[in-house]
């Protein structure tokens, strides 16, 4: 054991360290017998060490936390945070891997609706009138659906009616058709405000904005229904309507308190219309004091003395207060989609009048679409980028600093409408090709996500998708159908290498 352990010396044993003696046993087998007694035991020592300290000594002092300090660590922290929350939540609506073998969604179609017409509206120079317009209300329990007819010989002779469909709890959680409102003409765009779920605005073919208050859907006729001066527009169609958020209500509320001194209600709203006139109208609009007013008129193009464009659709940027300083962009910008393809980038504006009190806010114009733009949406998830689709069958990327495109896919079908996804960085694009069905896009990667179920039986003629919640989506085709589905909510969000 030497060459083991290195030492020559005996080998040492240790005494048990047990106190009570046992028995002596015996055993039957051959060995010999055996017995044990009990032994010492070491012990060890035990020292205790004192404490001078009573609980009445100790001071603590409570940190000293301003709000500040408190604003720059959240500005610090709730970016990281949010984009690790999208790095450990993979399961986004679009995969974005070069692999063939992709997940398919499918899409849960829980509803679907046959609207009736009147007699009254198939009439004049077309028998069959088609859904103009689709709107969800803030809390997704109603949308309003707005008929009419898409072609005029010469003047608006039909009636018009916008109807309203809820949800009902008796019904099984489905749209139920609760109330018509009628107007003496075709209704183009129909609206509901963002956060107010009673607050309706509608526009018509011949120039008027009319708001509705339907907390009390059986009395809104009676005093809770404003409509826009006559001669707006210019008498011409009204081709999109969109609610301010509150940041931007503040911006064009302290713009006409500097310009007209008048104070401010504190449930004032912020209401913009365009026309194919080439003018933007921004609305104060109260329904509890009857409140209609004219902020300010932008006259698209007006300074350079130029035709004025037909505008076929407009979006304000998106907000994004909390993303990091190197993200920020312009929150003063809009732009302007017009019949003749072009995109107009133009800036919030409070002088430079022109003839007519009109304000020109075109700053710069973007390398557009050959044919008319169909529609110009923001992105819900990158500030600074926005999605147009055109009647050619183009669905394009921008970026506001850039005035060249991004992106550009070619479709192969015929389309007529577009939205954004509110849960991903995807838009859903209405067909009218020889298989109708709703497409969705992913304007990141640049290719079509595969989602079955989007199946209808006409044309896609409008399409809305709700703000929040679930997310759902609302398509009309020309058979007059109303189809409603339900997609996975899966989060989602363009990759910096997805971007260009």
């Amino acid at each position: 054991m030497s060459n083991l352990s290195g030492y020559d010396s005996e080998a040492v044993g240790f005494p048990s360290i047990t106190r009570s003696k046992r028995p002596e046993t015996s055993s039957s087998t051959q060995t010999s017998e055996y017995s044990e007694s009990g032994t010492g035991c070491q012990t060890n020592l035990v020292k205790d060490i004192g404490c001078n300290i009573v609980p009445g000594d100790v001071k603590v002092e409570a940190p000293n936390y301003s709000p500040q300090r408190l604003n720059e660590f959240l500005r610090r922290v709730v970016p990281t945070m949010l984009e690790q929350l999208d790095e450990n939540d993979r399961e986004v609506l679009c995969n974005s891997s070069d692999s063939d073998d992709e997940e398919t969604i499918t899409a849960k179609l829980f509803q679907e609706l046959e609207i009736k017409v009147d007699s009254n509206l198939a009439s004049g120079d077309q028998k069959t009138p088609t859904v103009l317009s689709l709107s969800w209300s803030s809390a997704g329990n109603s949308l309003a659906v707005s008929l009419g007819h898409t072609q005029h010989e010469s003047w608006c002779n039909h009636d018009g009616v916008i109807k309203i469909f809820t949800i009902k709890r008796t019904a099984g959680d489905k749209l139920v058709h609760s109330l018509d409102i009628n107007e003496k003409n075709c209704v183009s765009v129909v609206k509901y405000h963002h956060s107010l779920a009673a607050l309706l605005a509608y526009g018509t073919v011949t120039g008027e904005v009319v708001i509705i208050n339907m907390r009390d859907g059986s009395d809104f006729h009676d005093g809770m229904q404003l409509t826009s001066p006559a001669g707006c527009h210019g008498t011409k169609r009204v081709s999109a309507l969109q609610w301010a958020d509150a940041s931007l209500a503040n911006t064009y509320l302290s713009i006409h308190i500097s310009n007209t001194g008048k104070r401010r209600g504190a449930s004032d709203q912020i209401l913009f219309s365009s026309g194919s006139d080439g003018t933007i109208n921004v609305w104060q609009v109260n329904s509890n004091f009857k409140v209609f007013e004219n902020v300010m008129c932008y006259a698209i193009n007006g300074s350079k003395k130029m035709v004025a464009p037909d505008i076929s659709c407009f979006d304000f940027i998106r907000v994004f207060p909390l993303r990091p300083s190197d993200e920020k962009v312009s929150d003063d910008v809009f732009v302007v989609g017009a019949k003749s393809g072009k995109l107009y980038l133009c800036k919030i504006k409070s002088k430079q009048i022109l003839e007519g009190n009109l304000v020109d806010p075109v700053t710069e114009v973007f390398d557009g679409h050959a044919m008319c733009v169909l529609d110009v949406s923001f992105s819900l998830q990158r500030p600074g980028l926005f999605a147009s689709l055109s009647i050619d069958s183009e669905l394009r990327l921008y970026d506001i600093n850039q005035y060249g495109p991004l992106k550009v896919m070619c479709l192969d079908v015929a389309v007529s409408c577009m939205s954004w996804l509110s849960s991903s960085p995807c838009v859903v694009v209405g067909t009218d090709g020889d298989k109708h069905q709703l497409r969705v896009y992913d304007v990141g990667c640049g290719r079509e996500v595969a989602v079955e179920g989007l199946a209808v039986s006409g044309g896609v003629t409008a399409v809305a998708v709700t703000l929040g919640g679930s997310c759902r989506v609302a398509a009309s085709d020309t058979n007059l159908k109303l189809r409603l589905w339900e997609l996975p909510t899966r989060r989602g969000r363009l990759m910096a290498e997805e971007q260009f």
